[in-house]
């Protein structure tokens, strides 16, 4: 009896646990996330992708509190939001635009996330730290 408990936890464990990896794997697909790095000796660099409708794109850089980032994105239908870093909140001027400047407010990672309305979008995004 105890072993067939055993197997009958054990399944119904597996048998829970399929959807939740099935959309954990589903939401990975919908994001492309990727470090930016300078080159030696450039403040800025330049990304050109396509985005589609459903996904996002997400761009982490480093940068130092009291620096000023400068993010410029051309495109269609397409917007940038850039977040604090450690999971924080929206910089609240560079929430769904297309170009910001400003200062940063602290040391860290931060991330631009870039989203569509459209079916398909070219874009280049431009980003300057100093």
């Amino acid at each position: 009896m105890k072993l067939m408990c055993t197997y009958l936890f054990a399944f119904v464990f597996i048998v829970a646990s399929v959807p939740a990896s099935a959309a954990g794997a589903a939401q990975d697909r919908n994001v492309l996330r990727q470090q930016v790095h300078f080159e030696r000796g450039r403040t800025s660099t330049v990304i050109k992708n396509t985005i589609r409708r459903g996904t996002t794109h997400e761009y982490l850089l480093a940068a130092r509190g009291g620096q000023t980032m400068i993010v410029h994105l051309v495109a269609k239908q397409t917007s940038f939001t850039i977040y604090k870093p450690n999971g924080g909140a929206a910089i609240e001027s560079a929430d769904g635009v297309k170009d910001w400047e400003g200062s940063l407010p602290e040391t860290g990672e931060y991330t631009i996330t870039i989203s569509t309305d459209a079916r398909s979008a070219p874009y280049t995004l431009e980003t300057t730290i100093r």
